[in-house]
């Protein structure tokens, strides 16, 4: 039976699948549409890139804490509870008018995506035996990329067609019935004695935490700048077809998520990772040099194909590497690490888009992908005699 086949015949991996499509599906609708509508109620790109990247710092903040929740609670359980704060974050959207409003929302999106987040990856982690652990989250992630790749490529689409309301209906539809799934035909999973698990300050000191923890940062840096500022890039430009950017980083990071159990196999972990950075790279590279509608293609192309690539490899990686009992606390730490990456992505830039320009700041985001994908390079890569960590 192959992999897959496996997996899918598991009950608790098709749930938990399901689930994770489903929700992040709600939770993307707005992604490529937030920059443009509140660009035309007359916020600034400063304004903007705080509004996007503050849901990284809400989830940053309690990442820690819901790590070791799900450690001692159960992933099923702390999914379930960020399944319902998701939920009535989209719901404020009813009544939000305004940049401290929509600010506040965000921030409350991230401490929901920080819950929901660390528990349905630490549950995904735990339906297979170990040695399967890297298929079962590969193909986990696969479901996530599917509902993001068609929450970013229809959302433009219902927005322009219907409004920006439509899509709050359409993401509450699909939260709802997620959280009812979740809710009645799962079970928990992962039980772990409290006498066998080390302090949180143990896990994310250990080398095997964080070398991968600062490789997703660049990861996700790359897709913060990008998912923030290629639509208020492409307006800049006169460039309509925004779109397509999205639509090509849907296609790719579908496509690496069902390879990267293959390429890891092929390679090893270290080695994808190090690539994927680079390729990352390269597309906020192309951004600075020649925004056009074809560079749009080929740069969402090239990130979908990075972050597909390096999530689902540096999560395996670390799963490995732990103890199960510390598993949801050392999945936290890498979990902010790209929380910290999108914010950095998303705000911080956003004054440099306003100061010095576009091509500034997808050069920037270039220079620091390269060296957060350089520090993991010198700190795993020729390591042969690494093996388990005490974490």
């Amino acid at each position: 039976m192959s992999m897959l086949l496996r997996l899918l015949s598991n009950q608790q991996f098709q749930i938990i699948a399901v689930v994770q499509l489903l929700n992040v599906f709600s939770t993307n609708l707005l992604s490529p549409v937030l920059p443009v509508y509140f660009k035309m109620q007359g916020m600034s790109e400063s304004q903007i890139g705080m509004i996007m990247g503050i849901i990284s710092l809400g989830a940053l903040v309690l990442r820690p804490w819901t790590g070791m929740s799900v450690d001692i609670k159960g992933s099923r359980t702390i999914t379930l509870f960020g399944q319902m704060l998701t939920a009535a974050g989209l719901a404020a959207y009813f009544w939000a008018s305004g940049f401290w409003q929509y600010l506040l929302i965000r921030f409350y999106q991230g401490i929901a995506m920080a819950f929901y987040g660390t528990g349905s990856i630490t549950f995904a982690s735990s339906v297979e035996n170990p040695e399967n652990t890297s298929a079962a989250i590969a193909y986990f992630s696969l479901c996530t990329m599917i509902g993001m790749g068609i929450a970013t490529s229809i959302g433009p689409v219902i927005f322009a067609g219907y409004g920006f309301f439509s899509l709050i209906f359409l993401g509450l539809a699909s939260i709802s019935i997620a959280t009812g799934l979740m809710w009645i035909r799962s079970k928990e999973v992962l039980h772990c004695s409290e006498d066998t698990r080390i302090p949180f300050r143990e896990v994310w000191k250990a080398k095997e935490v964080i070398a991968p923890s600062v490789c997703l940062f660049g990861s996700n840096f790359a897709l913060g700048t990008a998912f923030t500022f290629v639509p208020l890039l492409a307006l800049s430009r006169n460039i309509t077809a925004y779109s397509v950017f999205f639509i090509a980083f849907s296609g790719a990071v579908v496509c690496a998520r069902a390879m990267v159990h293959q390429i890891n196999k092929m390679w090893n972990p270290e080695r994808t990772a190090v690539y994927a950075s680079v390729i990352n790279a390269v597309s906020t590279g192309l951004l600075a040099v020649y925004p056009s509608t074809f560079t749009f293609i080929l740069a969402g192309a090239l990130v979908g194909f990075g972050f597909g690539t390096i999530y689902p490899t540096l999560a395996a990686y670390v799963v490995d590497k732990v103890s199960p009992a510390n598993k949801g606390s050392a999945l936290s730490v890498i979990a902010a690490a790209g929380d910290v990456g999108n914010a950095l992505g998303s705000s911080v830039l956003g004054v440099v888009a306003e100061t010095m320009g576009f091509s500034v700041l997808f050069a920037g985001a270039t220079i620091i992908i390269l060296l957060s994908g350089y520090y993991f390079y010198k700190a795993l890569w020729d390591d042969s005699k690494m093996g388990k960590c005490t974490a």
